[in-house]
């Protein structure tokens, strides 16, 4: 029977390994980082104790040691915000076949409740330094109680407030980077009404830069239904030129259309305004197949026409006063970390706005 029983436990272990490996992985990157950086605290810790001693010889250890002081609280709070971080930067850097959308809620919401249950803890600790030991003690207790409790209602809480799967999703993609194609084009007069005009130019290629993440949940009652967030095109003013960073890699033909219409303009050659309004209503391949699949070309056609007159005849005015004051646009793919970039360059990346609403941003012709 004992057999039998650790046979179905083996079995029950495997299956959780298989099931949630991203998150105990992630788990294991956060406990190794503080267990290491507890071994470099624990080293500080007894050489200042051995100097306090060496200084005075009556000094009570176990005193010492029940009521440290409140530069160690702070070091072993730091040293468990530091093991979430390991831990968040593993989940969010493992492999996509052994990442899922739930494994991330679930690992960012340990996170959480380990973060925020260190801090009430250290808030208890510091209160306590300076008091009388059963004081002491009871603050402690209060307060890891209150420790215990308070992040899982927070965590209720935030579930009206966060981001659901699919902008946790949308979230790791900016933390976590993408290829990206980059465009560049260099403004010869570099005002704000030059630059206004450049945006209005290329805004629709930014909206068909962007991505569409959509998760598909299925609520207990058995029905189904889709959350989606976007991971938008991101764009700055840098150096005299447009610097343009779409959420993936468009299709060479989507992509040529736009760039050889901007080009023309660049070039001072005054192109008719129908050509750019076609390149900039151009659906996306996933949206072709759809049409196909669904027997929607017709529709589809008669969308493009009507989005194409009503462009058309607002690029005019913007091509003329664009006329000869841009240079060819310069592409490059690589590999784009909006969080990074942010961080590294003094200049940072402004994302296009898009819709937040669910029905609105399916839509949206983008990138998938």
């Amino acid at each position: 029977m004992s057999a039998v029983a650790g046979v179905l436990m083996l079995f029950v272990g495997l299956l959780m390994l298989w099931a949630f490996s991203a998150v105990l992985i992630s788990i294991l990157a956060g406990l190794t980082t503080s267990a290491l950086l507890w071994l470099v605290l624990n080293l500080w810790r007894r050489r200042q104790l051995k100097k306090a001693l060496a200084q005075n010889p009556a000094l009570d250890l176990e005193q010492e040691l029940l009521q440290p002081p409140a530069l160690f609280y702070l070091l072993s709070a730091l040293v468990i915000w530091l093991g979430c971080i390991a831990m968040l930067a593993t989940l969010i850097h493992l492999p996509v076949s052994m990442f899922s959308a739930e494994q991330l809620s679930l690992g960012i919401g340990a996170a959480f409740w380990v973060a925020l249950g260190t801090l009430i803890r250290l808030i208890g600790n510091l209160i306590s330094v300076g008091q009388q030991p059963q004081e002491a003690a009871n603050t402690k207790a209060i307060w890891s109680l209150t420790a215990s409790l308070l992040p899982m209602l927070a965590i209720v809480v935030l579930i009206f407030f966060a981001p659901n799967t699919a902008g946790w999703m949308a979230w790791r993609e900016a933390w976590r980077g993408y290829p990206s194609t980059q465009l560049r084009m260099t403004l010869k007069t570099d005002d704000e009404a030059t630059r206004a005009a450049a945006l209005a130019l290329v805004e629709p290629l930014m909206q068909q830069g962007s991505r569409v993440i959509s998760y598909h949940a299925q609520s207990r009652g058995g029905s189904s239904y889709t959350l989606r967030a976007a991971v938008p095109t991101r764009y700055r003013f840098h150096d005299g030129a447009l610097e343009i960073q779409l959420a993936g890699l468009m299709p060479e033909m989507q992509l040529n259309q736009h760039v050889e219409a901007i080009n023309m303009v660049a070039q001072g050659d005054m192109p008719d305004p129908m050509l750019l309004a076609y390149a900039q209503c151009q659906p996306s391949r996933e949206k072709l197949a759809k049409s196909r699949f669904l027997s929607q070309g017709r529709d589809l056609m008669a969308q493009m026409q009507s989005c194409v007159h009503t462009k058309a005849s607002a690029m005019r005015s913007m091509m003329e006063q664009l006329k000869g004051q841009l240079q060819p646009v310069q592409l490059e793919s690589n590999w784009f970390n909006p969080k990074q970039s942010n961080w590294l360059k003094l200049q940072g990346w402004k994302a296009l706005e898009l819709p937040d609403d669910d029905d609105a941003l399916s839509e949206l012709d983008t990138l998938r």
